[in-house]
Formats: structure tokens, sequence, C-alpha cells
């Protein structure tokens, strides 16, 4: 064995769940930002943790809004994803940009994308600085899943993004 950065060691462990965190922007429009650092945390109550830089216009809205939905995009969202990741949504409106299809969630003022396979309505609990980012601990309000659509994955490290195939 020889000695790895993290970088190549997030290499070794893909696929890696891939993520939509969707918060609310100051102008009631929602931002979206595409992360991988994300966990189940606690079955009861159900609660999830991501990770996001301390510097991430996410994280900041999060923590000031208390609200979340974490979101497992679907594959139509691939190249949009990549997009997302790429611009900062403290200067750009990337549902805009990108023409995301978007959709309402009952009982929540932030939307989601319409092509979503997994959706995780949360309230933050807590935060935690660890490092050069911020987890964010939330319990999850509730869960909403589309079993006919397939969710995105990062590979090899955060290098690629297309959904698992088994097999």
């Amino acid at each position: 064995m020889k000695e790895l950065n993290i970088m190549e060691a997030t290499v070794l462990t893909s696929p890696n769940p891939l993520t939509l965190i969707c918060s609310q922007n100051e102008d009631g429009t929602t931002n979206l930002a595409p992360i991988c650092f994300v966990s189940y945390l606690s079955f009861n109550p159900p609660m999830v943790g991501f990770a996001a830089g301390k510097q991430s216009h996410t994280g900041k809205r999060v923590r000031e809004t208390g609200k979340v939905i974490v979101t497992v995009p679907g594959e139509s969202l691939t190249q949009a994803v990549v997009a997302c990741g790429s611009s900062t949504g403290a200067t750009s409106h990337k549902v805009e940009e990108n023409h995301i299809e978007m959709t309402s969630v009952e009982g929540s003022d932030i939307q989601i994308p319409a092509d979503t396979r997994l959706a995780m309505v949360a309230t933050l609990q807590q935060t935690v600085e660890v490092g050069d980012h911020i987890m964010h601990i939330c319990q999850v309000d509730k869960f909403l899943g589309d079993e006919s659509k397939q969710g995105l994955y990062a590979w090899n490290g955060f290098g690629k993004v297309a959904p698992a195939v088994e097999g």
C-alpha cells in the first residue's frame, strides 16, 4: 500500500452519492449546490448531515433560514449538476441559468428539481466546524421519493457524474 492524499482516497471510495442541496436565496428563489459530503446520522429521530465549505453561499443560507432540502438528482440533471458546481449562488441564479424545471414541496418554501429521486425536507439542528468545512446536522421532517428515477453519483473522486449501474 502507498500513502495517498484525500483526493486520491476519494477515487478509491467512488462512487459517492451525489446530492443537490436546495436552499432558499434571499430573494425567495432556490439555490442548488452539488455536494457529496452527505451522510445519514440517526434513525430516531431521522437525521442527515452535510458539510459545506466555510465560505459556501449554500451553507450560509441554511444557517440563516434553518431550512434545507437534500435531494438526490435524477439522470436528466447530469449536465446541470456539473454547471451548478462551477458557480456560486451568491452571484448567479443557477436554476434559471441552467433551465432546471422545478417543483414545489408541500409545507416548504424551497423548491426542488422536478427530476428528483429522493428529497429530504429538513430543519437545521446544529453546526460543527470541521477543518475547512462546516457540518450541518439536520433533522429530517419528511422523506419524498420516486423509485422510478435513476439517482446520480460522483465517480472517480468527483471527476464524473453518472448513475450507478448494478452488475
